[in-house]
């Protein structure tokens, strides 16, 4: 007989609203919170062609790649979410090393854009955080080009690294 209270106990509690008190005999307030996430793809961007520079001639003293005409600019693709705002950013001067020496030489790159593959309309891309948009299958075209002075520079070969940051906004 005393399981068959106590079993009528605990059903009767199962289905009896319970409220918590602190020991002053207070209500105690709950409180739910929602966390939500919104995961956002990656951005990639895909070298097509690197720059290349056009033979010298006697007594130039400047190398200059036009990045929204010449043949010679580095060609990318950033691919990221369709029809999203997006920043790109760049250090504009790298110093490029001569490969078997101590030699350097100053580099000041240009950059041109385009939603669409077409060089010869893209536009000269400042460093002013403007807002650029991918095009509507998520593309976004980039001309690479610029100018060294090479008025006093050691002979050799020279490299050097050139970074591009592109954000979501």
């Amino acid at each position: 007989m005393r399981n068959f209270y106590l079993a009528i106990i605990l059903y009767l509690c199962a289905f009896y609203p319970l409220h918590a008190q602190d020991q002053l005999g207070e209500p105690v307030v709950s409180a739910s919170i929602n966390v939500s996430a919104v995961v956002i793809p990656s951005i990639e961007l895909i070298t097509v062609n690197s720059m290349t520079f056009p033979n010298l001639q006697p007594g130039q003293r400047e190398i200059y790649v036009n990045p929204v005409n010449s043949l010679n600019a580095g060609f990318m693709i950033a691919v990221g979410m369709p029809n999203t705002e997006f920043r790109l950013n760049y250090l504009p001067e790298r110093e490029l090393t001569q490969v078997d020496g101590n030699a350097t030489l100053t580099f000041t790159y240009e950059l041109s854009g385009n939603n669409e593959d077409n060089q010869s309309t893209s536009e000269l891309l400042k460093l002013d955080n403007r807002n650029i948009e991918f095009n509507e299958e998520g593309r976004y075209y980039i001309w690479v080009g610029g100018r060294v002075n090479i008025e006093n520079a050691a002979p050799g070969n020279y490299e050097g690294d050139f970074t591009i940051e592109i954000d979501y906004i």
